[in-house]
C-alpha cells in the first residue's frame, strides 16, 4: 500500500483563461446561421432527419427539369412557366417549413443547448434572427435554384440564345426577388409557430394546421360571405395566396375559372398579404424570443 502511494502523482492542470482570438456577436452569428442552414437540409444528422428534405429537393426540381427538357425537345421556351412552378411548389414548401421549423429551433430547446448559445455574446433576438435567416435561406436555395434552371434552359432552348437572352433577362429581378419573399413568407411563419411550443410534435401540427385549416376555413367563408367580402376569402388561403403573388409577380392572368380570377383581387393585394403575413410573423418570433432576454 505505501508502495502505491509513493507511485502516485498529482498533476496540477487548473484553469486558464482563454488566450485565443474573441471574434464576437458578429462571427457567433454567422456561425449559427451557417450550422442552422446545413441542419435545415439535414446535415449532420442521421437519414431519418435527411428524408424530408431530400424528397422536397426532389418534388421542386422535377418540375423544372420536365419543363427544360420539354422546351429543347421543341426548340423553344415558351413551354417553360415561372408563375405555375412557383405555385405548384407551395405546398412542398409549406411541407419543408413544417418539418424544418420545428428542428432548428424546438430541439434547442428541447436539449437545452439554446442556454449555451446565449451564455456569451449572442443575444435572444439574435438567436431567433439566425434561424430566421437560414431557413428563409434554404427555402430560397428550393424556389430560386430550380427558377434559375428554367431560366438558363428556356435561353438555351432557343434557336438565339443571345436574343432570348435579352428579352428574358428581365425576369431574373421577379424571379429572385419573388422567389426571396416567397421564401421569407414560408419561413417566418413556420417559425412563429414553432417558437410557441418547446414539442417538436406539437410544433409541426402547428405549423401545418396553418397551411391546413386555413384553405379549409377560406372555403367554408367564402360561402358564408356575401357580397364584397366573399371576394376577399381568397386571401386566408396561403396556396391561392401564393398563386395570385405568382401571377402578379410574372404579369400573367390565372387559369380561366379558377378562385383568383372570380375573386377579381387587384394583383397588387396578394403581394401587399403576403409582406404583412411575413411581417407579422417575423415581430411574433422576435417578441417571442425577446421576453427570454427579459
Amino acid at each position: 500500500m505505501a508502495d502505491a502511494r509513493a507511485a502516485g502523482t498529482i498533476y496540477d492542470i487548473g484553469y486558464q483563461h482563454y488566450a485565443g482570438v474573441r471574434r464576437g456577436r458578429s462571427y457567433a452569428f454567422r456561425t449559427l446561421v451557417e450550422f442552422s442552414f446545413r441542419a435545415a437540409f439535414g446535415s449532420g444528422r442521421g437519414q431519418r432527419a435527411q428524408a424530408v428534405p431530400f424528397l422536397v429537393c426532389i418534388l421542386v426540381i422535377l418540375p423544372a427539369v420536365v419543363q427544360v427538357g420539354v422546351a429543347s425537345m421543341m426548340g423553344s421556351g415558351d413551354v417553360i412557366n415561372y408563375a405555375q412552378h412557383l405555385e405548384f411548389c407551395a405546398f412542398f414548401l409549406a411541407l419543408f417549413s413544417a418539418a424544418q421549423a420545428p428542428e432548428l429551433i424546438v430541439a434547442d430547446r428541447q436539449s437545452g443547448t439554446i442556454s449555451l448559445y446565449l451564455s456569451r455574446s449572442l443575444r435572444p433576438t439574435d438567436y431567433a434572427l439566425a434561424k430566421l435567416v437560414a431557413l428563409v435561406g434554404a427555402l430560397f436555395v428550393l424556389t430560386a435554384g430550380p427558377q434559375l434552371f428554367m431560366f438558363v434552359g428556356k435561353v438555351l432552348a432557343s434557336e438565339t440564345p443571345w436574343r432570348a437572352f435579352v428579352n428574358e433577362w428581365r425576369k431574373l429581378g421577379p424571379i429572385l426577388g419573388g422567389t426571396l419573399l416567397a421564401a421569407c413568407y414560408m419561413a417566418s411563419v413556420g417559425l412563429a409557430l414553432a417558437a410557441l411550443t418547446t414539442r417538436r410534435a406539437y410544433a409541426s401540427a402547428l405549423v401545418i394546421a396553418f397551411f391546413v385549416l386555413l384553405p379549409a376555413l377560406s372555403g367554408i367563408a367564402g360561402e358564408i360571405a356575401r357580397g364584397d367580402a366573399r371576394r376577399y376569402t381568397v386571401l386566408v388561403n396561403p396556396f391561392l395566396l401564393m398563386t395570385g403573388f405568382a401571377n402578379w409577380l410574372f404579369d400573367i392572368q390565372a387559369r380561366r375559372g379558377s378562385l383568383v380570377v372570380r375573386a377579381g383581387l387587384p394583383p397588387a393585394l396578394y403581394l401587399y398579404v403576403v409582406a404583412a403575413t411575413s411581417v407579422v410573423a417575423i415581430a411574433m418570433l422576435l417578441f417571442r424570443f425577446r421576453k427570454a432576454e427579459e
